[in-house]
């Protein structure tokens, strides 16, 4: 039955569930239509679908205005009990909760999905139709993946699983800060930083079994400028491809940090021939997993047998989308493994010291591109000053401590960043200066943030500014529309480790910072990154990113209120655990110890 009927027929029950089963019920075509919210025609037809289904028996009162007769069949309970289970069934996890959510308050339906939800996460051994032995990995998320097509992806968990199904041409090891080969077993670059050439590994299969050539490097590239990532190939002046396994990049200006270019998770390489992306068909990659299934909640990867650096040890990775609500709940019934704003939970006991690692840094970002009064640089100015940094530490994990720019790291020479306070004046002499008349300012978050932007818009009501906090969904926020017409977007820059995820959080086209710029700030930061890229000196080249960062903080095109950073733990069982740049554990080299030598009864 159509699960749209099944849904009206729960609408129906829950507006009569004081009464039992074969008791008839009067009520006017009126009244059914005000609970099911649509037509009276609408209400006949869904009245006729649940009465050939032998949920409900129906008596249309004569004329108009007279009452009619409705008999339940089923209860409200054991409907939803039903269509729970249909929806678990099609791991449609999320709509089943959000169902039980909306009618099974108080029901036994919500403790068993609650108990179904809560044990069907983490480590799993299970035996395959052909009697294989798969282990299987399960974890929970609390937000949507947007996409996982390499060419727009932004937010670090699209990221992640970008890493785990394609490959790029080399890889930044960002703990020793150097590179390592991929793709690519080998390259070399003219002294004027303006010719790459890369030389590509033998034999490498995409996910259908087809090799990887030349060929399929330029292409996937060249899909980058028409992409929102256009930023990552601007360098370029033509790509050559010398044979099938050598690829020759020149550009227009030296970059000498080009490899840290064609390492980043957009540049991965893609089936060139296999050219349907989004969710519904993806592109072929070359990497340890191949995706089985996914949409916006609910992703699963499979183990590529054929992987050119060895076959993971995990048969199956599964991510599953849960309510936000939900999370406080699952982290009381499930210790976690690893924390990175997610959650990712198991039945086991025993669990190693918890760690902390850096995840990245709260902005402000002001909406200069827009008509209004944020183009005026006073009132940006004064709006960024009345925000108190150390209030928002005070409010607690995972808020490190006050930020003074993007990076929390050693490859940038600092230990833990001391900002100097500034200089408040008055707030009525300083905002009657600034041309300010109550206009309603727009403030944009998604709900990771939600706790941060409510303190700030309490800060700027106090000073007289009138601030309205919007929360909206992951997958919304990037809307053109959206970004347009917001005057403020509160959002954290995870850049971790190098130049390259700097860049990113600056030129991204549908990022917070871009769009947010006029022409004339795009051309100066533009080149104050080719600097960057053309200077050979890394403590010269650090200088001039600070000095790009001081120009956008005194246009007040954005502030940096706090660092954050995230604990992780894990269970003792689970080997090969390592962190990416992006801060995820790669499941690639992850494995279940279950059996010690030291438990087992072996003769000495």
């Amino acid at each position: 039955m159509n699960s749209q009927y099944l849904y009206y027929f729960l609408m129906l029950r829950r507006a009569f569930q004081s009464y039992e089963n074969h008791v008839p019920i009067r009520t006017t075509m009126n009244d059914l239509v005000q609970i099911l919210f649509c037509t009276q025609r609408n209400v006949k037809l869904v009245l006729n679908k649940l009465k050939d289904e032998k949920l409900i028996d129906f008596h249309s009162g004569k004329g108009r205005g007279n009452s009619s007769t409705i008999i339940f069949l089923e209860n409200l309970e054991q409907s939803l009990q039903q269509q729970t289970d249909v929806l678990l069934n099609k791991n449609e996890i999320m709509k089943a909760l959000e169902l039980v959510k909306e009618f099974g308050e108080g029901t036994k339906v919500e403790s068993f999905i609650m108990e179904w939800v809560s044990t069907y996460f983490g480590y799993k051994q299970v035996n395959s139709i052909d009697n294989m032995e798969l282990e299987i990995l399960r974890f929970p998320i609390y937000r949507p993946l947007t996409t996982i097509d390499p060419v727009h992806v932004f937010f670090d968990l699209d990221a992640h699983m970008v890493m785990q199904v394609y490959n790029t041409l080399v890889e930044y090891d960002y703990k020793n800060r150097s590179f390592r080969k991929s793709l690519a077993h080998n390259w070399e670059c003219s002294q004027d930083k303006k010719s790459w050439l890369f030389y590509l590994r033998k034999g490498v299969r995409f996910h259908n079994g087809r090799e990887l050539t030349a060929e399929d490097v330029k292409h996937s590239i060249m899909r980058l400028w028409q992409s929102p990532h256009k930023w990552l190939v601007s360098d370029i002046k033509e790509i050559k491809v010398l044979s099938k396994y050598s690829i020759l990049f020149q550009l227009h200006k030296p970059n000498n940090l080009f490899l840290h270019f064609v390492s980043f998770a957009p540049m991965s390489i893609i089936d060139i021939f296999d050219s349907s992306v989004g969710f519904a068909k993806l592109p072929k990659g070359t990497g340890p997993f191949k995706v089985d299934s996914v949409d916006s909640d609910h992703c699963v990867l499979t183990a590529f047998e054929f992987y050119f650096e060895g076959r993971p040890h995990l048969d199956k990775v599964e991510i599953v989308r849960l309510p936000e609500d939900l999370r406080e709940d699952m982290e009381e019934r499930n210790r976690l493994i690893f924390d990175t704003g997610e959650s990712l939970s198991t039945a086991m006991t025993e669990w190693n010291d918890k760690q902390s690692i850096f995840s990245g840094t709260n902005i402000l970002t002001m909406n200069v591109a827009k008509n209004g009064p944020i183009q005026n640089l006073m009132l940006r100015k004064y709006i960024l000053s009345l925000i108190d940094r150390d209030k928002l530490t005070h409010l607690g994990k995972p808020r490190l401590g006050v930020a003074s720019g993007f990076m929390l790291n050693e490859e940038f020479n600092e230990q833990f960043p001391v900002v100097e306070k500034e200089t408040k004046v008055s707030g009525k002499e300083n905002l009657s200066s600034t041309g300010y008349s109550g206009e309603k300012l727009t403030l944009v978050t998604y709900n990771r943030h939600a706790t941060d932007a409510y303190l700030i818009q309490q800060q700027l009501i106090e000073k007289g500014i009138n601030v309205l906090v919007k929360i909206v969904e992951w997958d919304k926020i990037q809307d053109d529309l959206m970004l347009e017409g917001v005057d403020m977007v509160l959002f954290e820059g995870t850049p971790n480790g190098n130049f390259i995820s700097l860049f990113e959080l600056f030129l991204f086209e549908k990022g917070f910072i871009h769009p947010f710029l006029t022409v004339s700030m795009k051309e100066a930061m533009n080149e104050w990154i080719t600097r960057i890229k053309e200077e050979i000196h890394p403590s010269i080249r650090i200088k001039k990113y600070r000095e790009l960062e001081k120009f956008l903080v005194e246009e007040g095109v954005l502030s940096f209120l706090v660092h954050k950073q995230v604990e992780v733990s894990y269970d003792t069982t689970l080997e090969g655990v390592s962190f990416n740049s992006r801060m995820w554990i790669d499941f690639k080299d992850l494995w279940y110890k279950q059996i010690k030598l030291d438990n087992l009864n072996v003769d000495n």
